[in-house]
């Protein structure tokens, strides 16, 4: 038997999955992106470092947005996801135009493009000259935030195969 800890487990990995276990798989991204966003806000309400909080909410977004994808056409988007890659705008606009959503408004795209590329370049990550010379807290996050929020409780109510349980 093989381990499975040795599997590539990526979601266009070498299994072929049924029609229900791509629910799961896209279920389970959404929960990991789920937990990255509350995790976030846990961290920012405790005082913990903003560019931390920062980096959770991209990778919440990310994780979120590539479920929603995957949620409602799996075999179509599981290989588009790495064309996605981190690019934030370019996954939340595709999801945008998937779902049929009315265009991302003038400042929530401003916001999300700026931590969009500093999610990409790996500044909110590692330990920068960005560090010393920008400070975290004024880097805006709100309306991103409130807009993940929204995302997530519309989801879970239109794509019930989020809310799956392994």
């Amino acid at each position: 038997m093989t381990n499975p800890r040795t599997l590539e487990l990526r979601p266009d990995g070498p299994m072929i999955l049924t029609a229900h276990a791509k629910q799961l798989v896209a279920a389970a991204m959404y929960r990991k992106g789920k937990a990255f966003v509350g995790a976030a806000m846990l961290v920012r309400t405790y005082g913990g470092d903003e560019y931390v909080v920062l980096h959770l909410i991209c990778q919440g977004i990310e994780l979120v947005l590539k479920a929603i994808l995957l949620a409602i056409d799996y075999d179509k988007y599981c290989s588009r996801l790495k064309h996605l890659g981190h690019d934030l705008l370019k996954t939340a606009r595709e999801v945008v135009t998937v779902v049929g959503a009315t265009p991302l408004k003038p400042i929530l795209t401003t916001e999300l493009k700026e931590l969009a590329n500093l999610y990409q370049q790996h500044v909110l990550r590692y330990g920068t000259a960005f560090d010393i010379l920008v400070e975290p807290s004024t880097i805006p996050s709100a309306v991103v935030v409130a807009r993940i929020h929204a995302v997530m409780r519309l989801a879970q109510r239109r794509l019930p195969s989020l809310r799956a349980r392994l």
